[in-house]
């Protein structure tokens, strides 16, 4: 039994061993809570923020997931716009993806999508973090929150859990029952869900034994644990024992459903049609929501500080007629257009009373008479710590290298480590086991090798994996094994003859036998 989500929120801090983050974040959505939660392993940091429970942005130290080099990495920029926007955003104080949009190397909607896919991608990182701790933080502003779409993220992060945490975690045995909760949504109005999903869903309202779900034809048994895991997460099913024990009067009858009156959609009142579709209205849409939130008044009316009366009307009416909220029908889009509705509303109310005009007005001038040679150094101060604070999984995978052939295995494996928590590739873990391997040979023997067997079931082509595996293998006496691995790494590297010589090594010892 998973412990009451207020019990979990209340905590604020804590390990994910202990509470695991799809726990986290499913108690975070239901008690709508608005706060900062900090992950941290070993060096590894992630800072994810939360609105009413929703994730709509996350900081990382891992160079790969801030947005300059995600673009860059799927081909979105080149290397040289990327390092030229940078500059320039770092020069005059302002955010990259507002360069990176007055440029016109990026569209707004694009942007836009861009950021929320790495939002989820960010955030899914995290649930391989089993061993991290947690603290939850008071809420932060956004300058241009991202929402998605949590419950979504929760159920295909619990397919990214280690199977050693998700295995401890349901601790149910196999003929244990389970059913759907009886005031439960049904899972489809909620997520996503995939043909073999819905299999799956088909069978749970039979009210099968775990044993039974997970021996469904055409599902591997960790594969039924995950979602399973999952839905129990978000509180779409439960142990039958559990959901028999809620009183029948305790669940409310479901209510009449009143004949539904035809509804006419909302059309602009000028008569145009919706912009859902238009690619000039969405990627202005995008633009200005990203960027709405760091304007002042004058800047998001888009006019001068001189401008009063029929001018700063005529701008309001302008912005508002742009974006009219009545302009879109997807949900996703109106609530965007809806936030900026409101922001050009203030803004030309505050500008409108003559008393407030005058503040806004010295607040400007304040800003300009700051030292401009101050501002931009302080801004190329802040982008060259945020750069070196970046962690590159390559980078640190080469110093371990260098420390490696050095002598210094310890601090390699570190590196190792390093690199592994950034990008869980088998090349690293098997330079990492190698690292361990050297520095105690008899004590990690047996897991060296084992982790070795599984680098080279990641990555095939790891030729020093192969190799490695060999090498431990023939110490332990696995004489067939070694004589495998030795001709495997033959095939990646032809012209290598130690492997030759370790395969027919090993051949000859295993014949002895």
């Amino acid at each position: 039994m998973f412990p009451p989500r207020r019990e979990v929120v209340r905590q604020k801090s804590g390990t994910l061993l202990e509470t695991p983050l799809p726990l986290l974040l499913h108690a975070l959505l239901v008690e709508e809570r608005s706060a900062v939660l900090e992950l941290k392993l070993r060096n590894l940091e992630k800072r994810i923020f939360f609105e009413a429970g929703v994730p709509v942005g996350c900081e990382s130290n891992l160079q790969h997931e801030t947005l300059g080099h995600s673009l860059v990495a799927r081909g979105k920029l080149t290397a040289a716009q990327h390092h030229a926007a940078l500059a320039e955003a770092a020069a005059k104080g302002r955010a990259l993806q507002g360069v990176l949009v007055e440029r016109q190397l990026i569209s707004g909607f694009e942007l836009f999508k861009h950021l929320q896919a790495m939002l989820g991608r960010t955030v899914l990182d995290a649930f391989r973090w089993s061993d991290a701790t947690w603290k939850l933080l008071p809420p932060e502003e956004l300058e241009a929150p991202i929402r998605i779409n949590s419950m979504q993220l929760i159920f295909v992060g619990c397919m990214q859990l280690p199977l050693a945490a998700l295995t401890e975690q349901l601790s149910l045995p196999d003929d244990e029952v389970l059913a759907f909760l009886p005031d439960a949504p049904e899972p489809h109005e909620e997520l996503k869900l995939s043909a073999r999903d819905t299999r799956l869903l088909q069978a749970l309202k039979k009210r099968l034994t775990l044993g039974e779900l997970a021996a469904l034809n055409g599902f591997s048994p960790e594969e039924v644990h995950r979602k399973l895991y999952a839905l129990r997460v978000l509180e779409f099913i439960d142990s039958a024992r559990a959901v028999d024990a809620v009183p029948v009067r305790s669940r409310p009858p479901p209510a009449p459903q009143p004949t539904p009156l035809p509804v006419k959609l909302p059309v602009e009142a000028g008569g145009l049609p919706f912009a859902d579709d238009d690619e000039a209205t969405q990627n202005l849409l995008a633009s200005e929501f990203l960027s709405f939130r760091g304007k002042d008044a004058f800047e998001l009316l888009g006019v001068d500080v001189d401008a009063q009366g029929a001018a700063l009307q005529k701008a309001f009416l302008s912005k508002s007629a742009a974006l009219s909220p009545l302009r879109f029908k997807n949900p996703e889009t109106r609530a965007k257009a809806d936030a900026l509705h409101v922001a050009y509303a203030r803004a030309f109310g505050a500008l409108s009373d003559p008393e407030v005009w005058q503040q806004h007005r010295a607040r400007r001038a304040a800003r300009a008479a700051g030292s401009p040679d101050a501002a931009r150094k302080k801004a190329a101060a802040e982008a060259y710590r945020i750069r070196t604070d970046l962690l590159d999984a390559q980078s640190q995978f080469e110093e371990g290298r260098r420390r490696l052939a050095a002598g210094n295995a310890r601090s390699a494996a570190e590196h190792f480590q390093y690199a592994l928590d950034i990008e869980p590739r088998g090349r690293f873990s098997a330079w990492l086991a190698f690292a361990k391997y050297q520095l105690e040979p008899q004590r990690e023997a047996e897991r060296a090798l084992v982790a070795m067997v599984e680098a080279c079931r990641q990555e095939p082509d790891c030729e020093e994996a192969w190799a490695w595996a060999g090498d431990i293998a023939m110490s332990l006496s696995r004489h067939a094994e070694a004589e495998d691995a030795y001709r495997q790494a033959w095939k990646l590297a032809p012209s290598n003859k130690r492997y030759v010589e370790g395969a027919k090594a090993a051949a000859a010892l295993r014949q002895k036998k």
